[in-house]
Parts: structure tokens; sequence; C-alpha cells
């Protein structure tokens, strides 16, 4: 008899098989859903919502301090890997040509745990001099694991109608950035990426992010994982097989989403997404490396990295092996 289990993750060309049905885990019922990925990574950390979900890495981390508190476990599946430089603003009277500029100023992120913006203020600092302890630092949403930020760090809610904790629109931190009252913004999501290409007001940090994200990764080798897939350990206590099965399904949905790709013009709207495909597959290599799942040489390397920055910013207890992070005999994929 099948085990009744339900899904929420995000709708992307790599997980969309599952959430079709397309793919079928295994010996597993599934009811798959999707929703705004702020709301669904609070309720499954915070309530009972959820048999499996993706969640953000950050959160993930910050909650292995406290496994009672946060009964879930990770498979190492990666649905969500973006480079950030793209997603990082500044307001062009800042005064702010380069991230180390940003030292005394007021910068917004979406919540100190959010792992776009560990990834960002890590790379601004280990790449670009950036000194996090001088920053001023507004949050418009609370963090998803009860975590206080250190000390040497200055967090603070962003003012405004939302009172410091909004998980819709950025009404808020969007006003203070074009307002200039903030110097610059940390955007996870993208939500002001055309807001800023149209305004006089607002513009990329990066003058040439494109350029800057792909001089990142040819000197690193990182593509800077975003979300894990979580397991209540209830599941896991009851049908420890129900990890491989949901490893596997996620794996088969990744494949189909990939062959999808190899033909973008019949399958997006973006009219030079095959050329785009090529040039990725140049500087990154083959889509079943880019999203390489399990604990293998190149995505330890990326762990291990967000895990540095995790630990260095107050959000992991210690700087976990990556194995640690893991079920258990998915861990040696």
């Amino acid at each position: 008899m099948a085990v009744e289990l339900t899904l929420n993750c995000d709708d992307t060309d790599i997980t969309r098989a599952l959430l079709t049905g397309e793919v079928d885990p295994d010996g597993i019922d599934l009811t798959a859903d999707t929703t705004y990925p702020p709301r669904r990574h609070r309720r499954f950390c915070r309530t009972d919502a959820y048999d499996v979900a993706e969640l953000c890495l950050a959160s993930y981390v910050a909650s292995r301090a406290e496994p009672e508190e946060y009964p879930f476990t990770a498979i190492p599946v990666f649905p969500s890997k973006t480079f950030r430089h793209a997603f990082f603003y500044r307001h062009v009277n800042a005064d702010v040509d380069e991230p180390a500029d940003l030292a005394g100023k007021k910068v917004g992120v979406q919540s100190w745990q959010t792992a776009a913006n560990v990834w960002m203020r890590g790379i601004s600092t280990e790449h670009h001099g950036l000194d996090l302890e001088s920053v001023t630092w507004y949050r418009r949403r609370q963090d998803d694991v009860d975590r206080t930020a250190p000390d040497r760090y200055d967090v603070r809610p962003v003012p405004g109608s939302q009172g410091g904790d909004a998980i819709d629109e950025p009404r808020d931190m969007r006003e203070l950035l074009f307002a200039g009252e903030l110097d610059a913004v940390m955007d996870p999501s993208g939500s002001l990426l055309e807001a800023v290409f149209d305004s006089d007001d607002v513009e990329f940090v990066f003058d040439d992010p494109l350029a800057a994200e792909r001089d990142y990764f040819e000197e690193t080798g990182l593509h800077p994982i975003m979300h894990v897939v979580a397991i209540r350990d209830e599941v896991l206590e009851e049908h420890p097989w129900v990890a491989e099965r949901m490893y596997e399904a996620f794996c088969e949905a990744r494949d189909v989403g990939l062959e999808r790709v190899r033909r973008p013009s019949y399958n997006m709207s973006l009219t030079w997404a095959h050329l785009h495909r090529l040039d990725q597959r140049e500087i990154m290599g083959p889509g079943e490396e880019v999203w390489e799942y399990g604990v293998t040489e190149r995505t330890r390397r990326e762990l291990s990295k967000f895990v540095e920055y995790a630990d260095d910013q107050g959000i992991a207890d210690r700087e976990y092996e990556p194995e640690e992070l893991f079920v258990a005999d998915l861990a040696a994929e």
C-alpha cells in the first residue's frame, strides 16, 4: 500500500514533472503543490504543513542546532541554485562604486537568514572587501528559524506599514531604496529587477552583473545553492525508504526538465534561450553537471563554502561537514 505524502516545491523546469504527476515516486501517493517560497519555508519550519518541502538552505542549516525543535532532515537535492550579483542594487546618490563602499551605509535584505543574502554578504566580504560589521542592515521579515544574529552585526527591521515582517511584495523596502533612505538592497527574489532596469534612481551594484557572475564562477567553480529538500523526521522514522524514493524522483524530474530545455525555443518565450543555453554549457558544463544532486566533489565545495559563510554570520552554530546535513544513506551518493 502506497504511503500518502504531501510535497510543496517551486514550479520550475526541473521540478515540474513532480507537480504534474509525470514523475510518480515508487510506493508513494504524492500530493504535490506549490506556493510563494518564503511562505512555504515559514510554514514548514513553524507548523506541520507538508511532509516534504523545498526549503531555504540557510534556514535548514540554522535548524540543525535544534533538531528537536525542527524535526526534519534534508536529502541532497538542490532545486534552486542562482548567482546573486544581479540582485544587488544601489541608489545612485549613495556614493557606492563597489561592495566595499557600503561600509557605514544602510543595506536592505529579505532576512538575515535568507540564503541569497548569506551568499552575497559572504561574497562581498571574501571577494570585494566589505566589512559586514560596518553596515547597518535592515531586514524586511523575521527569520524562519528562531536564531538571533550576533551582536557584532547591526540588524534592524525595515520601518513602515509591514512592521519588518512582510512575506508579500517588498513595498516598504522598495520605497526606502528608491527614495534613497536605503543605500543598497540585496533582493533574493528578483522582484526589483525590472524596476531597477527602468529606473534613473537605482542601479546595479555591479555595472555588468552577467560578467561579474561569470567571473565569479570561473574563479571559484561555485554555483550557489539556495534550496534543499527536507522530509519530516516522523515520516523517515516510519518509512526510512522514503528518502531514497524522493531523491530518485527529484533526480528523474530534473532529467525530464533538462531534456526539455535541449530545445528551449519550443518550451520558452525567451527568443535567444537556445543560445544562452549553449553559452552556459561552454562556461559551466552540461546541465547534468550544473544541476548535480548528491554530496559530490562539486556540491561538497558549494555546501562547504555556504556553511563557512553561515557560521561566520551567526546563522549556523558551527561549521558542519556537508555529509552531516543529510539523511545518512544518501550523504555518500
